[in-house]
């Protein structure tokens, strides 16, 4: 089977002749640089680093991420303040931040954000149209034929709705609004349907998706940050409207990617037409054993290999996985990972002995898949 094959049954809990390999959904660029000095070569970088190692590729067509909603075209960068330490600039997303000036990984201090009523969300709306003819880039006629015909999946990547809104008001000024202008909420998502149903219409007809990834990460360490009623009023209705469209033009397969506890949002997400889910952190109480035993082949499952167990010993990596993934691999719809970015406190033979294991665990399972 080549990479696109092996997603497509996995995610159709069909057999496999070994699962996918995407054994992490990420490196710290600080943990590539620990690397270095442990046998890395120095070319390789948190990018490069998936097919070092191995892993099944995919073809990202991004069309909005965790950095943007979909905004066409971006916000010119501004300087508005500047000292030896700091910088304080209006971002690409409108958001103005104040960041190190030394690029370390610290999150942004922000300051403002973009939206702040109905009347500056009419500003910006025209950022969100899907049929201005530059949004795709000048080679998309091009390239679309040649991700039709490659072996690998491919995945269009969203900026899920929930995302979408708190890049656009911010997080706390999103919880208000939600109470205290649900009318400007309810106009994002309906903006976001217009968005993301009109892109897909321009783009599946001149390529096969294989998947859609929602970038939403709502949820804590406790629980997600909206509660049922809310995602029920304001989410629902809108991503039943973007993934019937996607249905319509032959997408199987929508995932949702959150950390924190997201056990309930599972349900929800499941009730608009999400059935795939990642990446399951550990440390916020996620199981994927439980997951598994309460929604079966209803939700394909990707990560929930706890990531500290790698810096701890390989007695404690061969516990991790050797207790979670011979009980989904035994059902399918299973992609081997880690439970988030790989953190620079593991070393890298301990990263290399993780892989090998899931490997050789997995391969005993293509065998026996091959038999069935």
């Amino acid at each position: 089977m080549n990479a696109r094959e092996r997603f497509r049954a996995t995610c159709r809990f069909e057999p496999v002749d070994r699962p996918f390999r995407w054994e992490t959904i990420g490196f710290w660029p600080e943990t590539i640089a620990r690397w270095h000095g442990e046998g890395l070569p120095e070319d390789i970088d948190d990018l490069f680093a998936y097919v070092h190692f191995g892993m099944d590729l995919r073809i990202p067509i991004v069309l909005g991420s965790f950095e943007n909603p979909g905004l066409y075209p971006l916000f010119e960068e501004e300087i508005i303040e500047e000292t030896e330490q700091h910088r304080v600039k209006r971002n690409q997303v409108g958001a103005v931040i104040k960041e190190f000036k030394s690029g370390q990984s610290a999150l942004p201090q922000f300051l403002e954000f973009p939206v702040r009523d109905m009347r500056s969300f009419e500003e910006i709306r025209w950022r969100l149209d899907p049929s201005t003819p530059e949004r795709l880039g000048s080679e998309w006629e091009e390239s679309s034929r040649v991700y039709d015909e490659a072996d690998v999946p491919v995945f269009a990547y969203f900026c899920g709705l929930f995302g979408t809104a708190r890049h656009l008001l911010g997080f706390e000024n999103l919880m208000l609004a939600y109470y205290d202008m649900p009318e400007l909420i309810h106009a994002i998502g309906e903006q976001w349907v217009a968005l993301y149903t009109g892109l897909l219409e321009r783009v599946a007809p001149k390529t096969t998706i294989d998947g859609i990834d929602f970038w939403e990460d709502m949820a804590y360490r406790n629980g997600p940050m909206i509660g049922p009623p809310t995602f029920k009023e304001f989410m629902s209705p809108y991503y039943k409207r973007v993934i019937d469209c996607a249905r319509s033009l032959g997408i199987e397969v929508f995932g949702v990617d959150t950390d924190g506890n997201c056990s309930l949002l599972i349900p929800l997400f499941l009730d608009v037409g999400v059935n795939m889910l990642y990446p399951f952190e550990v440390q916020a109480g996620m199981d994927i054993r439980e997951v598994r035993r309460t929604y079966g082949k209803k939700l394909i499952i990707q990560g929930g290999l706890d990531k500290r167990a790698l810096a701890v010993s390989r007695e404690a990596i061969k516990q991790e996985v050797e207790s979670k993934l011979p009980v989904l691999l035994r059902d399918g719809g299973c992609i081997p990972s880690l439970d988030h970015n790989v953190p620079p406190d593991v070393p890298l033979e301990n990263f290399e002995y993780y892989l090998d294991l899931v490997r050789k665990i997995g391969e005993k399972f293509g065998i026996a898949s091959r038999h069935v």
